[in-house]
């Protein structure tokens, strides 16, 4: 056989599979294109049936869900026949093999050899690569909204006295190990990059009742691309997030003790994309944040500077559903909080630019001639991040009953996170810092990476 032959039903409505009988075929890398429903207990294939004689060579099965009835089940017994083997009729290993894939709910089936020499569809004990691909999207969304809302004791320059706009730009590598994947309720194994620009700036600046208070809001885009792995550590496809965000903040400083609160709320709209080897697969929803953090300075010596800090974000997530070609894809509203608690360390100058040694007179009040006369502070910040209480789940299925399946992996987990950063005053009202960092995971399914950040603070 080196033609094709494709199975096709004379009726409508009700599925009728049809049956081909030969002696002997002799496959010579031909088709054969069989009707599949996997959602029937009985008569849910045509089949091709070897009677009494010999399947030999190479015959490529193409197998086509009837309708738009794919099950989504997993098989039972043997699975689904769809080559017969009678009266003695022998088939060599090889003799047919599947010539597409063939994907219901969250299972991928496939084609085998029995011991009775017939060939049977079967579900795979293994999900369709697509399972963990989905279900990533929720920990990949999460992820950058809390990177982006990030911790603010580093951001916004507490001590001053001036309104300020701030532009900040920052990109990084973001990941989750192997923790056993989705088979043992794990977040999938990933690892991918993200950047964003984000501008924000002060709206008031006041002194209430011995505190400074401090309000204002920031807008940001950003992009991130996680390649995905399925359990077994093979490739499952990448997922790409635009995102665009809007947020505000709170400050307060009480002006005697140092202590100070920083109130953060955050909403992003995501526009996700997941690609495999057989979908495109697209979802958009919000994304929304809150934190809060706290920090007390401590002075060492006159410009040393030790401050603890506590940090607490609850965040949430909602996914669009979804269909793709095997069945549709739903998300459930996924949720996590965090604890951080660290402290930093750095320098505690005050910054002051003073009289400037520029050349030119008209400069001298509001440039330095040289960089080491720029007034300079340094920090580093080690911290213990604690996520817990995730919550999220990813259903995938199809229209036959019992066909749903629910996944709901588990973000949770402690990281050891260090951040250190340097910025330097150039003008009088004028900042730039520099930031880099390091987060990794030493329990769970907590995200780790590194990130890098310029920013450039300008003060009126």
């Amino acid at each position: 056989h080196a033609g094709q032959i494709h199975f096709t039903s004379t009726r409508t409505g009700k599925f009728v599979p049809a049956t081909l009988k030969v002696k002997n075929l002799n496959g010579q890398n031909g088709t054969i294109s069989l009707r599949v429903r996997p959602d029937m207990a009985q008569n849910n294939a045509d089949r091709l049936v070897i009677d009494g004689g010999r399947a030999t060579g190479k015959t490529i099965l193409n197998l086509v869900n009837a309708g738009n009835s794919a099950s989504g089940l997993a098989t039972s017994g043997k699975g689904i026949q769809v080559v017969e083997a009678i009266n003695g009729a022998t088939t060599e290993e090889g003799a047919f093999i599947q010539g597409n894939k063939l994907q219901a709910g969250a299972f991928n089936y496939s084609l085998n050899r029995d011991s009775d020499e017939s060939w049977y569809l079967r579900s795979e004990n293994a999900y369709r690569a697509e399972v963990p691909l989905y279900t990533s999207m929720l920990t990949q969304a999460m992820d950058y909204d809390r990177i982006l809302a990030g911790s603010r004791s580093h951001q916004t320059g507490v001590n001053g006295e001036n309104n300020s706009v701030r532009l900040s730009i920052q990109g990084g590598h973001l990941g989750h190990d192997n923790n056993g994947g989705i088979a043992r309720g794990a977040t999938p194994e990933s690892s991918g990059s993200y950047g964003f620009v984000r501008l924000e700036g002060d709206l008031l600046r006041t002194e209430v009742a011995g505190m400074s208070l401090t309000t204002g809001v920031y807008g940001a885009a950003g992009h991130s691309s996680v390649d995905v792995k399925d359990d077994d550590g093979s490739r499952a496809g990448t997922v790409r997030d635009d995102a665009g965000s809007l947020g505000g903040y709170l400050n307060l400083v009480h002006t005697s003790s140092g202590l100070w609160a920083d109130i953060v709320a955050q909403g992003t709209r995501h526009s996700m994309k997941a690609s495999s080897d057989n979908n495109n697969f697209r979802a958009r929803g919000w994304g929304w944040l809150g934190s809060l953090e706290t920090g007390l300075p401590f002075s060492i010596t006159d410009n040393l500077m030790l401050e603890p800090q506590l940090q607490y974000t609850w965040q949430g997530l909602s996914l669009d559903d979804g269909q793709d070609n095997a069945g549709y894809v739903k998300f459930g509203h996924g949720s996590t909080q965090h604890v951080r608690a660290g402290f930093r360390l750095g320098s505690h100058n005050d910054m002051t630019f003073g009289e400037g040694t520029s050349s030119r007179d008209t400069l001298r009040d509001s440039t330095k001639h040289r960089v080491s006369e720029l007034p300079v502070n340094w920090w580093v910040q080690p911290s213990v991040i604690r996520t817990f209480s995730s919550r999220g789940d990813m259903s995938m299925g199809t229209a036959a009953a019992g066909s749903n399946m629910t996944f709901s992996p588990s973000r949770n987990g402690t990281s050891l996170d260090l951040q250190a950063g340097l910025e330097a005053r150039v003008r009088e009202n004028i900042t730039l810092g520099v930031q880099a960092g390091y987060a990794h995971s030493v329990s769970g399914s907590s995200a780790e990476g590194y990130n890098g950040q310029a920013t450039l603070n300008v003060t009126f």
